[in-house]
């Protein structure tokens, strides 16, 4: 078994961490997590991975809630090749709904 991980840098203040295991070609686990830098904090905003025994991605709010919804992959290569798409397509959108969320619960 092998594991990489590395962060990859999309813009200034977003980055993306991935850490997977694999055995020859096929990934064993993998986690994908999208983060944002908010007023000196790294925020995670959005995370595809294996916990619980199934590829699912969590959706992340700023006061801890988490959304878990399912992939509909027929294995864990396409499960972290879906993960890594989704991510790089929508950062952006995905981000600026994090720091909305982060501004409505700062004006309570």
């Amino acid at each position: 078994m092998k594991e990489t991980t590395y962060i990859a840098l999309l813009e200034q203040e977003i980055q993306v961490r991935i850490s997977f295991v694999r055995e020859r070609s096929q990934i064993l686990a993998f986690v994908v997590q999208l983060e944002y830098f908010y007023q000196n904090k790294w925020y995670p905003v959005v995370r595809y991975d294996t916990a619980h025994q199934f590829a699912h991605c969590d959706i992340l709010y700023p006061d801890g809630r988490q959304e878990k919804h399912p992939l509909d992959v027929n294995n864990y290569n396409e499960a972290l090749t879906y993960a890594q798409n989704d991510i790089l397509k929508n950062y952006q959108r995905y981000c600026t709904r994090f720091k909305d969320w982060l501004n409505e619960s700062r004006s309570y």
